[in-house]
């Protein structure tokens, strides 16, 4: 009974603030400096006066990410520091995104390529499915499944959504039927590997309607097409996970910094006309219908108004719609913990 009582006692001052004379010497030390810090059961506390008393007071969570856009918004001139040098940014993407990798699937191509990645020996499997984005994304993947024991199979293919739908293709400049071909063949695939993890990413492409490009037929064609195609997917897989598609950014971000004596807040763009929201917000409803895992990537380049250029001396971005490899590695354990995996 009394061990009891004492476990009790103990987990009731572990899970509140300290604020005790005892408990400040046997755990974080007495708090005699404000704004001194201390770790108390893995948290971290800070000295404040509180009824003008000096007590230890748990530190509010500070998220890394939005601090570094905090800070990038201020920043007005190129950092010195940069790093991905303005020579080199056009090239500073996933090496899976790369024009002369194999993995990396041509507009006219439909080859399904063998991209391995991860824990050759894993005995647990991930497998990566979208358009370019998932190549963006390929990096830090392969790097949380190695840590993880997790074999990784990527299939993507340029411009290419999950949707299985008819399409517009920009580049080819007609209906994108490559897409569909080469989402049968995946699809395939897919069923067979029963992967314990499938993550699909995307970004939207025009709908066809009646043989032409409808750009105003889009939303409603997500919105009904894309809840389909993930149940289908979700069939194939212990654990579905819909990375959300990253902000487009109005403007070509290397081009803009890359000019003369340029403040480079005006690179940035405006978060209302970057982040997809219509698009994503179909996606996510659809992934949460499905109880599967939907990661919110708009506020990991954004804060509430802008996206900016430059966040923690690094270019966001290698073109207009895709992270820079850079970035991708920076944001590598933070997308390892909204996958719940370790890094």
């Amino acid at each position: 009974m009394k061990t009891t009582i004492r476990v009790m006692l103990v987990a009731l001052l572990l899970s509140t603030p300290v604020n005790s004379f005892a408990a400040t010497n046997k755990a974080g030390g007495a708090c005699t400096s404000v704004g001194k810090t201390t770790t108390i059961a893995k948290e971290k506390y800070i000295c404040q006066v509180v009824k003008k008393k000096k007590i230890w007071v748990k530190a509010p969570v500070v998220d890394p990410i939005a601090a570094a856009i905090s800070v990038a918004m201020k920043v007005t001139k190129l950092p010195a520091n940069l790093e991905s040098t303005l020579t080199t940014a056009r090239t500073d993407k996933s090496a899976w995104l790369k024009e002369s990798d194999p993995c990396s699937v041509d507009f006219p191509d439909v080859r399904v390529p063998d991209c391995p990645g991860g824990d050759p020996n894993g005995s647990k499997l991930i497998v990566l499915y979208g358009d370019s984005h998932a190549s963006m994304w390929m990096p830090a993947i392969d790097a949380i499944a190695k840590k993880n024991g997790y074999r990784v199979e990527l299939f993507a293919k340029l411009a290419c959504p999950i949707v299985e739908v008819p399409i517009w293709s920009y580049q080819l400049n007609r209906p994108f039927k490559e897409c569909n071909e080469w989402q049968k063949l995946v699809l395939t695939k897919i069923k067979t590997l029963k992967p314990d993890i499938l993550i699909v990413t995307d970004q939207w492409k025009p709908a066809v309607v009646n043989g032409e490009k409808s750009d105003f037929d889009t939303e409603t064609v997500w919105e009904k097409e894309f809840p389909i195609a993930l149940a289908s997917l979700n069939s194939y897989t212990k654990k579905l996970i819909v990375i959300g598609n990253n902000p487009s950014m109005t403007t070509d971000s290397v081009n803009c910094v890359s000019k003369p004596g340029v403040t480079i807040s005006i690179c940035a763009s405006v978060r209302t006309k970057a982040d997809n929201n219509a698009i994503n917000k179909i996606e996510q409803k659809a992934a949460l219908a499905l109880k599967a895992t939907y990661i919110d990537t708009v506020s990991w380049a954004c804060d509430a108004y802008m996206c900016p250029a430059v966040i923690d001396n690094k270019l966001v971005y290698f073109d207009q719609w895709h992270f820079s490899a850079t970035y991708v590695n920076w944001l590598t354990p933070t997308l390892a913990k909204a996958i719940s995996l370790k890094y």
